[in-house]
């Protein structure tokens, strides 16, 4: 384990930064994937990537969806953590931008692995998104709450298109790509195993964010814009800390967890988290902030219920989700630590 070669996609992302960061720090030898040579720059100056250069190499594939491209690259690698992923942006043709390359890429890294004997597991991140259908998580929502425990076995079966935003449009690319890891490793019966990992609303601590405004993003901003001043209509109340997300990335590595499942990360399951909580949280925490009106606890966001089994996680991997409580208070934590930053 620890000591293996491990070669990791999307590192200049918000989840695959934190891997890298803790699979460094595992002692693990990395070689890191970037799209651009000068990405690597910015990545290995912080502030805990920095003492482990010998153990890091940067590898620069310009087209992620050209399986020949990894070949050289996976030399003597033992695991793949492939995390990258076309985001949710708008776009004339949600096909071209966001389905084909998320598909192409994840097949991209299963065939690469299938000709490297080196290769044990690949273990990818796909989403909870992909339990649920469209009309459960774009729908209205219904008069009493859903109460179904959802589980990983479910899969949203219904994913055809034409997708009306670019939000559905992500959510199919992870569930076409949840789809099609399972028909490769049933045709093609590789030597390496998967593990497909799904995690729910991802906040917590940004290693990559340099002032507010930057924290202020993804599912940081879900749990910070009520805080501040600002209304959102509804999300769904389940969360993962960035932090176990990525662990669970290395983790997923290890024999002891079973291969070629999929495995659910949430924390507060199963019956998840009301987001009006935070403000309770933050009163709590960080009372100064909020009667100096740094936190003006203006916004609002209610939670849709969405109960979620993370039972098989938390035994295969041996450890508990951190809760969204404290998970909240890291992240406030931070954003008052740059906003008291810029005041100077």
């Amino acid at each position: 384990m620890a000591g293996d070669l491990i070669l990791i996609t999307g590192v200049s992302g918000y989840i695959g930064f934190k891997t890298l960061i803790l699979a460094l720090e595992a002692g693990f030898p990395v070689r890191a994937v970037i799209r651009k040579a000068e990405q690597a720059i910015k990545l290995q100056s912080h502030a805990r990537v920095a003492p482990h250069m010998d153990n890091l190499q940067w590898v620069v594939i310009h087209n992620l969806s050209d399986t020949h491209s990894f070949d050289p690259h996976l030399a003597g690698v033992t695991g793949i953590l492939h995390i990258a992923s076309p985001l949710a942006i708008e776009s004339d043709d949600y096909d071209r931008d966001i389905i084909d390359p998320a598909l192409k890429v994840t097949l991209s890294i299963l065939n690469a692995a299938y000709r490297t004997p080196s290769i044990k597991r690949v273990v990818i991140t796909s989403s909870a998104v992909t339990l649920i259908s469209f009309a459960w998580m774009f729908g209205p929502a219904p008069a009493s709450p859903d109460l179904t425990l959802f589980t990983a076995a479910d899969i949203n079966s219904n994913i055809a298109g034409p997708y009306g935003t670019s939000m559905e449009a992500y959510f199919a690319s992870k569930t076409l790509s949840r789809i099609a890891t399972r028909k490769f490793m049933e045709e093609e019966k590789p030597e390496f195993e998967f593990v497909n990992l799904l995690p729910t609303v991802v906040f917590g601590p940004d290693e990559l964010a340099t002032n507010a405004a930057e924290l202020v993003t993804a599912g940081n901003s879900l749990a910070l814009s009520p805080l501040l001043d600002v209304n959102i209509p509804q999300m769904v109340g389940a969360t993962v800390h960035v932090d176990d997300a990525a662990r669970a990335h290395i983790d997923a590595l290890k024999p002891s967890v079973q291969g070629n499942k999929d495995y659910i990360l949430s924390s507060d399951a199963p019956d998840g988290i009301d987001w009006e909580d935070a403000q309770n949280y933050v009163r709590k925490f960080f009372p100064e902030a909020v009667e100096n009106g740094t936190l003006k606890l203006g916004g609002s966001l209610r939670a849709r219920i969405w109960r979620l089994d993370t039972r098989e996680t938390e035994k295969e991997f041996g450890w508990k989700f951190v809760s969204f409580e404290e998970t909240l208070k890291e992240l406030v934590g931070q954003y008052l630590k740059f906003v008291a930053a810029e005041k100077k």
